[in-house]
């Protein structure tokens, strides 16, 4: 590895880093902001899968994209972007649902994805770890889950109207963060557990699952 990760030394073990594999499913604003985290991080396969295109109202907080990118492939630009953040990377991305992959062929599963339905089906498929996020209407949550769905009434779904993307960026981070301890072998203070932020007072509060 080169001088780009010494910053990262006796943080994280770059190698086991680079020996790793992900999927980021949904590549709006959570994805986006996972992905090149991720990617400059050094992780050595990052794959993102979406079958969205790019819309206006997406660039406040998607920050992959352009306006020149409106009507474009999320999943086709995102790719060309990731690659020209870090050439030690292999980023690949699939116009797909996350459903037409293999999603336990990944060390981390990153749960980007917007619609409720679609995240617990994905936690319940998976059997592997899988980082799970969401944020809107100024509350967000994190959470990782090993092996484990998102048991129902946990908490009431995040809806995505009236977002910031500082809270999305936010959200995202701590995503990353702790999907990278998973991978390199330092289990998450989050496993099996919730998080919740309130933007609006600044609160944070965990819980079990």
């Amino acid at each position: 590895m080169g001088g780009k990760y010494i910053r990262q030394a006796g943080v994280v073990d770059q190698d086991r880093l680079a020996g790793s594999r992900v999927l980021v499913a949904g590549a709006g604003g959570l994805g986006c902001f996972v992905a090149v985290e991720l990617v400059v991080a050094g992780v050595g396969t990052v794959h993102v899968v979406d079958n969205d295109v790019v819309e206006e109202h997406n660039l406040n907080r998607q920050f992959l994209y352009r306006e020149s990118d409106v009507g474009k492939y999320k999943a086709r630009v995102a790719e060309e972007r990731l690659r020209e953040l870090n050439g030690d990377v292999n980023v690949k991305g699939f116009v797909a649902s996350w459903d037409e992959l293999d999603v336990e062929n990944y060390d981390v599963v990153f749960d980007c994805l917007d619609r409720w339905g679609e995240k617990k089906a994905l936690a319940k498929r998976r059997r592997g770890i899988t980082v799970t996020g969401s944020v809107g209407e100024g509350t967000g949550f994190v959470s990782v889950l090993a092996g484990k769905e998102i048991p129902s009434g946990s908490i009431r779904e995040v809806r995505g109207d009236g977002v910031l993307g500082a809270w999305v960026g936010t959200v995202a981070s701590i995503m990353a963060g702790e999907g990278i301890r998973e991978l390199t072998g330092c289990p998450s203070p989050l496993r099996n557990r919730l998080l919740h932020i309130n933007f609006k007072t600044m609160e944070f509060t965990l819980f079990g699952l």
